[in-house]
């Protein structure tokens, strides 16, 4: 990481913490989730497992493009250093 992005980052990270310090009001939950412990009702179930669910689904996708990356990076690494070739088919194949 660059000294700019670096000085960008560590920015962005301290205006971020200081707006939820000085205004609190934006971390906090909606009338629907306020007090939904107390009362468990259908509502609040249901936007439970929805959340539940739309994490899981970022995750997994976010997952997956992490992983293509990674073997793209090992992939490189191979080629780079030798020890694979590349056939006509786009596939590896280890050098003997």
């Amino acid at each position: 990481m660059t000294g700019a992005v670096r000085r960008i980052a560590v920015s962005a990270a301290v205006l971020g913490s200081a707006w939820l310090v000085l205004l609190p009001y934006t971390a906090a939950a909606c009338e629907v989730c306020w007090g939904a412990n107390a009362v468990e009702n259908s509502t609040t179930q249901g936007i439970s497992m929805a959340m539940l669910l739309l994490i899981g689904v970022t995750g997994f996708v976010g997952g997956g493009v992490s992983a293509f990356f990674i073997r793209l990076r090992r992939r490189a690494r191979l080629l780079a250093r030798g020890e694979a070739v590349m056939t006509e088919e786009g596939e590896l194949r280890p050098v003997k």
